[in-house]
């Protein structure tokens, strides 16, 4: 059964980058400990504008509100949110998913009707809501970073490890990992159900969803996902899954009245969810790759011949098509990724990706042929609804605005902004570089 110790592994992340010393110590202790607010383009901060005068501008399609919630999923607040002024959740607009154990401040767009225009404010268990005007749409386009105020405790902190990271990472940045959230901290299978998909393994998909368990979870769980894993009884299963897994009971339900297809089973499922667990999959590829890349030695701000990089504009986000480093624009491309203009990329792998045969890429073709698996599978014909045609991700983090502060001699506070996409544990990991992946939710499981 895996190990706090081979969760990271588990996701594809096998290295650290930066020399110094890891401080150890645990984030997420109490959801204050984590704090997130969204910046949207023109500089409008969600935490900054948090129960301030509404922005005086006309009325458009939709409403604009900030969402602050604390220890809650998204959905799940956006849900109950779209219920309390009375519009389908299918309407709500938002950003992104923002982290559970944590304080967090969105922006969440809904349209225009008389309950949303006579209200500012809403609250219910663990979220509320301030209106703060009206927007014309809303979506991840309109958002240009996350800040965070990071509290880690429980560490072993002294000045000149401090100062030595602040200067590797403002030099030379950390690893892009796609982070923990992205594939289960608790129960790392979200990729694993992708790559059954991509395979065109439906029975394994559904399988590894509903019966694949880890030594994490509560103790009434992982005995019912045991049972149906060694017996295949669906009804016990079903009396014995708890309420709380609503997906897992939807798709019980469904297979126990038409076994065997599990297609069907699947589509039980959110649309967002199924895609979700191929979108994991191909950031498994990523970060697999990544970490063979930094094993080899290639630095994530020098370019080599061969190598895709993208252009980054003010806010450092990517934009336009990949291109291909030569020898010809070789030069050129390191001082525009020293410049903060250009960034280094791996594919995330779909159909439609460009894999190069520079180091990078042959590194991520050595992946995709462990896995047996190609950029055709990415089709995922048996659930085609789910398939992927891929993007590109920066291989550096470079956050901005880094500050950090020791605050006793076991507790140090961080705050930083990072591009959309970007995770805030992929810093965290090279500071503290806990052998036990719980200490990134607060969980204090070993000493590793």
């Amino acid at each position: 059964m895996l190990g706090c110790g081979e969760i990271e592994p588990a996701m594809g992340i096998e290295v650290y980058y930066t020399p110094t010393r890891g401080v150890g110590g645990i984030i997420k202790s109490q959801p204050e400990d984590f704090i997130l607010s969204e910046i949207l383009e023109g500089g409008l901060d969600a935490q900054a504008l948090w129960r301030r005068e509404t922005i005086p501008i006309e009325p458009t399609r939709y409403t604009l509100w900030i969402l602050k919630k604390r220890n809650r999923e998204t959905f799940s607040a956006v849900a109950e949110l779209a219920k309390t002024l009375e519009t389908r959740l299918l309407k709500a607009r938002i950003c992104g998913i923002k982290d559970r154990r944590a304080v967090t401040y969105q922006f969440v767009a809904l349209p225009l009707t008389k309950i949303s225009s006579d209200g500012d404010y809403y609250a219910q268990r663990g979220w509320e809501v301030w209106r703060v005007g009206y927007i014309d749409e809303l979506n991840s386009s309109r958002l240009v970073a996350n800040r965070f105020e990071i509290i880690v405790r429980g560490a072993s902190v002294d000045c000149s490890t401090i100062g030595d990271f602040r200067e590797a990472v403002q030099s030379s940045g950390v690893p892009n990992f796609y982070g923990h959230q992205r594939f289960g901290l608790l129960r790392p299978i979200t990729h694993l159900v992708g790559r059954c998909i991509v395979k065109g393994d439906l029975k394994a998909a559904v399988e590894t969803f509903l019966g694949y368990s880890t030594q994490f979870e509560p103790e009434h769980i992982l005995d019912a996902r045991r049972a149906l894993a060694e017996t295949g009884d669906i009804a016990y299963a079903i009396k014995h899954f708890p309420r709380s897994l609503t997906y897992e009971r939807r798709v019980l339900r469904y297979l126990n009245h038409r076994p065997g297809d599990y297609a069907g089973a699947l589509r039980r499922l959110p649309l967002r969810i199924r895609r979700l667990f191929v979108d994991a999959y191909s950031s498994y590829l990523f970060n697999r790759a990544l970490s063979i890349t930094i094993r080899d030695g290639l630095r994530l701000d020098e370019p080599v011949t061969g190598d895709l990089f993208v252009r980054l504009d003010r806010h450092q986000r990517p934009y336009g098509r990949p291109l291909q480093v030569t020898s010809w624009n070789l030069e050129e491309v390191s001082l525009r990724i020293s410049r903060g203009e250009a960034a280094l990329v791996i594919p995330r792998p779909g159909t439609h990706s460009w894999i190069t045969s520079g180091p990078r890429g042959r590194a991520l073709k050595n992946v995709l042929e462990y896995e047996g698996v190609s950029l055709r599978d990415f089709r995922a014909r048996p659930l085609p609804e789910a398939s992927s045609t891929g993007t590109y991700r920066p291989v550096m983090l470079k956050p901005s605005k880094l500050e950090i502060e020791k605050l006793n001699d076991s507790t140090v506070r961080l705050s930083f902004t990072l591009p959309p996409a970007h995770y805030a544990t992929s810093l965290l990991r090279e500071l503290m570089k806990r052998g036990c992946a719980l200490s990134y939710m607060g969980i204090e499981h070993c000493y590793a």
